[in-house]
């Protein structure tokens, strides 16, 4: 009996121990790691607000993800690429379409890439500001030739090997510079792409010899301040990159019929015609595999078509929101989600 109390002792000491080191462990994952990402089966859930970087053709392109809480290991979810504008950054765009909320309620996995932004450029026009290789719009990276769409291309393959993603349903969107990315990325990316939906942009690249049709949706105000609904020739006289004779051609409704054209649409009009009071229907539905081509005109409209204000003092166009008027995620969605590859893949078969 003698020996019995340092046994008893030492076994307590034991579990007294363990139990701290267990309290120790909960309480640095709860508050004491740096590392907000989350391990969820067998990937791990990115924290939203930081940056993914990594070397593309001599730059470093970044990018920023975000996975719904009900996304898993075991969904096979959508995704959004959501492409942001001339001047602004993937946290500015997140603020102001408020994308994430839909992720939420759709259970989409939503990512933000980063156009390039370089400071001290000498281009008298659109430097200094993040922006895409378009075509002939904008900035930097049409000064420089930037490869987004190889960039882009990356980012959709990293994404797709590091989530649980349904490679059927990549979907692009995008706001002004960003929406002209978007449907260049359609153009040039089709094999990958299922749908494209965005606001305030279109075509500046016109290079169709890989492209296989797929659906194409085109908001856009009437009073456009920026991208005109009509045509884009007083942005000729000041910006050198748009004056030439196709980019002084465009227009939103130009914009539907090149789309038509690309997608093999029957019919010299539109087929689809739904007009209202707030915003106006038009598209071509009978095309080739199913590919839809819609615009939606916002009749009082400007460049910014999101519920938000995003007024600043240099830049007047991007201002006055539609305070919730109507919601052009919304409407988005609802014409992406219809989509995918595999029922291209059947209706070719």
């Amino acid at each position: 009996m003698a020996g019995s109390g340092p046994t008893w002792f030492t076994i307590l000491a034991v579990l007294l121990f363990s139990f701290q080191g267990c309290l120790s462990a909960l309480g640095s994952d709860e508050g004491g790691s740096t590392d907000s990402s989350q391990e969820v089966g067998n990937f791990i859930r990115p924290d939203p607000g930081e940056y993914a970087c990594f070397d593309f053709d001599g730059w470093e392109r970044c990018y920023q993800t975000y996975i719904p809480e009900s996304v898993n290991e075991t969904s096979n979810a959508p995704v959004i690429f959501e492409l942001h504008g001339w001047a602004r950054s993937a946290p500015e765009t997140r603020a102001h379409s408020d994308i994430m909320m839909l992720a939420d309620e759709v259970g989409a996995i939503v990512v933000h890439p980063e156009g390039i932004l370089l400071d001290n450029t000498t281009l008298p026009f659109g430097g200094n500001e993040e922006s895409w290789n378009a075509g002939y719009c904008c900035g930097d990276a049409v000064h420089l030739e930037i490869d987004d769409v190889g960039y882009l291309l990356e980012v959709i393959e990293q994404t797709i090997l590091n989530y649980p993603v349904d490679k059927d349903r990549i979907y692009l969107s995008g706001w002004s510079n960003g929406c002209m990315m978007a449907q260049r990325m359609a153009l040039e990316a089709s094999d990958v792409i299922a749908a494209v939906a965005c606001t305030s942009g279109y075509l500046s690249f016109h290079e169709t010899s890989t492209y296989q049709p797929l659906p194409i949706l085109e908001i856009h105000g009437f009073i456009d301040e920026n991208t005109p609904y009509t045509n884009t020739i007083a942005w000729g006289i000041v910006d050198e990159n748009r004056r030439n004779l196709e980019s002084m051609q465009t227009g939103a409704v130009e914009n539907m019929y090149d789309w038509a054209e690309y997608n093999d649409c029957e019919g010299a009009l539109p087929d689809r015609n739904e007009p209202g009071s707030v915003y106006s229907v038009q598209g071509f539905t009978d095309c080739k595999n199913d590919a839809e081509v819609v615009l939606i005109t916002v009749h009082a409209g400007g460049h910014n078509l999101y519920a938000n204000d995003l007024c600043t003092p240099d830049v007047v166009w991007n201002c006055l929101g539609n305070q919730g008027l109507y919601d052009p995620q919304i409407l988005m969605w609802e014409f992406l989600s219809q989509f995918s590859k595999e029922t291209y893949e059947s209706v070719e078969g």
